[in-house]
């Protein structure tokens, strides 16, 4: 049986992951092996590593497209 919780190797989109709840969670997931993109309306304070990072504003349109462009 395969482990429902084994993250290696998944991607994941964690948004407002530049602060708080959503660093933390972008972090975690990073530490559990998974390829996080994260996307905030301000640049990361710490942390988060810049490669896999894109400023937008998932609410809108221009916000979601420049994310699918990314990855």
């Amino acid at each position: 049986m395969t482990d429902l919780l084994e993250l290696q190797g998944r991607r994941a989109l964690v948004t407002a992951g530049t602060k708080g709840i959503g660093a933390a969670v972008a972090l975690a997931l990073c530490d559990a092996g998974v390829k996080v993109l994260t996307t905030a309306t301000t640049a990361p304070e710490y942390g988060v590593d810049s490669s896999l990072f894109v400023i937008a504003d998932v609410s809108t349109a221009e916000g979601c497209a420049a994310v699918a462009q990314r990855e």
